[in-house]
């Protein structure tokens, strides 16, 4: 197990900079997690941390050593390819194996370690088959057990399970956390897949055009967010937003519709501001929260998901996502009425999105 500093990296293509500088600390035994849209450079860091890509400026630093110039061989990590890169000829067995035997272990010794990494992740009566013979569920696994067997310093995770269905996403996800919670390694893992971030990271690295946005735990993320792009990004469904208008005094703001709300927090003065709702927060009746104001809703869109409904509610030309229960009995084109609450609401600037402090 070992640490994991980023210092400055930069990276460039040509005469395009694709990362701008990034300093990122992971501790020994975190499971860190990098997230964003696609382009945002995401796999490009990964890449330059398994030695993959070059890295154009700053360092990067494994285990208190300097690892820029190193081959990906010397580097003493494990990477878990999205699309499993088996090799179709051998036996899961041979597959999980192979690695060691290029170092020069002993038939002993690779049997003891394939042995252990398939009890682990259930794969143990796989072994004899090819990977052709496999779902894809468990080629990933399989491309798990080849990383485990090495027992790496630090684990790499690219987009592991983008190529399976909803279900084996969240059973592998399962797999992996134990694998976490088992062998305490330093896990770096990407994916676009924010709650696959909420649900494996002991922390979160949002990027965003090659820039770090936020780096901090799950529940910071969500309900700190540093930015209206991490607000946005992060949470299923995500946050929405309103432009709103401050008083003279900074202490009432105006929805887009006219209704009045307390200011989370005492501003400089008038102006517009993005204002910020979580789902859960938009709530269905009037006077429902403290320091809160009631607003005239109409009901655009319902999505019900059993336990449940999604409700996309049109609030004076703003469009707000509220988080409803099943037996609300909400229907398309119905007024309602909401209660938006100000110690629930989240403001960012309108120029630049960041929050503004508490």
């Amino acid at each position: 197990m070992a640490a994991v500093t980023i210092r400055k990296v930069r990276k460039v293509f040509g005469k395009v900079e694709v990362i701008h500088g990034v300093d990122l600390a992971f501790g020994d035994g975190e499971f860190v997690v990098l997230v964003g849209p696609s382009g945002c450079g995401k796999s490009t860091l990964l890449r330059m941390i398994a030695g993959l890509e070059s890295v154009t400026g700053g360092e990067i630093d494994i285990g208190g050593k300097v690892i820029n110039d190193l081959a990906p061989r010397d580097r003493d990590i494990a990477m878990v390819f999205q699309d499993y890169a088996l090799y179709p000829h051998k036996s899961v067995y041979d597959n999980m194996g192979f690695g060691l035997k290029m170092r020069g272990a002993s038939p002993d010794e690779i049997a003891e370690r394939v042995k252990e990494a398939s009890e682990v992740l259930q794969i143990g009566h796989l072994l004899d088959r090819r990977p052709g013979q496999l779902s894809g569920g468990q080629r990933q696994r399989v491309a798990m057990g080849r990383a485990i067997v090495r027992r790496p310093k630090v684990f790499l995770f690219d987009e592991p399970l983008s190529n399976l269905d909803a279900q084996l996403r969240a059973e592998v996800r399962i797999e992996i956390k134990k694998l976490h919670q088992r062998f305490g390694t330093t896990i770096v893992y990407v994916t676009h897949d924010q709650v696959e971030a909420m649900t494996l990271a002991d922390r979160i690295a949002v990027l965003k055009g090659g820039h770090l946005e936020q780096f901090a735990t799950p529940d910071e993320i969500y309900n700190k967010p540093a930015s209206k792009f991490v607000a946005g990004f992060m949470g299923s469904p995500p946050m929405s937003f309103a432009r709103v208008t401050a008083s003279a005094d900074g202490r009432m703001l105006a929805m887009p519709d006219g209704t009045a709300l307390p200011a989370p927090a005492a501003l400089k003065g008038g102006g517009a501001y993005d204002a910020g709702f979580r789902p859960e927060h938009v709530k269905l009746g009037a006077d429902q929260v403290p320091r809160g104001a009631n607003a005239k809703a109409r009901v655009e869109i319902l999505e019900p998901l059993g336990a449940e409904t999604l409700a996309l509610l049109s609030i004076g030309g703003a469009s707000l996502t509220g988080r409803f229960p099943p037996q609300a009995g909400v229907r398309p084109g119905e007024e309602v009425t909401v209660s938006l609450g100000a110690g629930d609401m989240h403001l960012f600037d309108t120029e630049t999105g960041k929050a503004l402090a508490a």
